[in-house]
């Protein structure tokens, strides 16, 4: 009864807390004063708008393919309509994100940012809520947590596409509007549960709704009491996260007040690496639709938190020219090349490292590629030794 409660609340003041795009066909034509269905896409679109959500259309290096259900993919029971994407010829192991869309939308309401991934060597996997209007966020939260185990199994199922071929300890929950908020409920419920292979969050126009009546205060509508608030105790994760939010989502979203992409941002811990990009002019669509300065920001994040990669810090703290806002709470270390221990000492304990490395096929690390070729091998160990010589 409360999530009913809940669910007519929101939407009795303000009109939808998502896009047209994100709404299904029976939702699209019950706001037809605002959408329009177009048979040509199967898709719902804005009254003299458009759009076909997403984050572009597999604009990667990688050609992608798919798994479905169907092909033997798990069916998880927190989520619905699971699809993996993974790409064709990438680098394995493969680092991972699972995606939710926002309220009306399903899984394949995310499925250009599957392809988007994919297509840039990560393993992508979308996923729907088991009810599109009634799941809360936290349900939303479990449903990505879910995807999860369901890409571990994926790696030990004999006959998958990508058995063996799986990053178990890298994940990032991402999602759009409700799904960008349940990537926080998501990390909330990794952090709990100590599941430290979920590493990040990029949540798209996230929205969220937090009840507490010991922290927040207390309203009634209709007769109903909700005490509904986002503050620092609520969202609490240490993950780094990225955050894209409209300059004027608020007008839209009237009811979130306090609860859009910006509040997070503020509420996260000071620990937290985060990143809030606020688009100039734009609303709540503002990260669900192709947009070249989002992109490459994800891209960054990804290279950055994900593969490691540290050339791709300075890129994380220029200003795009799209952001009305753009804050960052974090800084650039400069990297010694050939330091790996970062003790500010070039020396043998370097090259144990940079061994290690060789040998065990480990993640990149910039400071061990001393000739620049995106490759640590034997060359960088005998220029290595060769600056300790010298």
């Amino acid at each position: 009864m409360k999530k009913i409660f809940l669910i007519n609340f929101i939407l009795s003041t303000t009109f939808l807390f998502s896009e047209c795009s994100d709404l299904d066909y029976d939702l699209c034509i019950y706001y037809s004063q605002y959408c329009e269905w177009s048979e040509t896409a199967s898709l719902c679109t804005e009254i003299g708008g458009g759009g076909t959500g997403g984050g572009g259309s597999g604009s990667g290096p990688y050609e992608f393919a798919t798994i479905t259900e169907s092909d033997g993919l798990r069916n998880g029971p927190d989520y619905r309509d699971g699809v993996l994407y993974y790409p064709l010829d990438g680098n394995a192991p493969y680092k991972n994100i699972v995606l939710s869309p926002g309220f009306g939308g399903n899984s394949a309401s995310m499925s250009s940012w599957a392809a988007f991934y994919a297509s840039h060597g990560f393993v992508a996997m979308t996923v729907g809520p088991n009810d599109e209007i009634m799941d809360s966020h936290y349900q939303r939260g479990e449903g990505l947590i879910d995807g999860v185990q369901t890409i571990l199994e994926e790696n030990n199922r004999i006959g998958s596409p990508v058995y063996g071929l799986i990053d178990e300890n890298s994940f990032t929950v991402s999602g759009y509007s409700m799904g960008g908020g349940a990537s926080h409920d998501a990390a909330l419920i990794a952090q709990a549960n100590g599941y430290d292979y979920v590493k990040a969050v990029i949540s798209l126009n996230p929205t969220v709704i937090f009840e507490d009546c010991n922290l927040c205060p207390a309203n009634t509508y209709e007769g109903e009491t909700y005490c509904i608030c986002l503050v620092p105790e609520l969202i609490a994760h240490s993950l780094p996260s990225l955050i894209f939010a409209g300059q004027f989502e608020l007008d839209e979203l009237t009811a979130y007040d306090g609860l859009l992409g910006q509040d997070i941002y503020a509420n996260l811990p000071a620990e937290t690496d985060k990143i809030l990009f606020e688009g100039a002019n734009s609303g709540h669509g503002f990260a669900e639709l192709s947009n070249p300065d989002v992109e490459e920001k994800v891209l960054a994040f990804m290279n950055y938190f994900i593969l490691n990669d540290d050339n791709y810090c300075e890129n994380l703290q220029e200003i795009p020219a799209s952001a009305s806002q753009y804050l960052t709470n974090f800084d650039c270390e400069q990297v010694m090349v050939g330091d790996l221990n970062a003790d500010l000492i070039i020396n043998v304990q370097d090259v144990v490292l940079t061994v290690n490395l060789v040998l065990t096929a480990g993640d990149y690390n910039i400071s061990a590629d001393l000739n620049s070729d995106n490759i640590v091998n034997v060359q960088d160990i005998i220029l290595l030794i060769n600056i300790i010589l010298n």
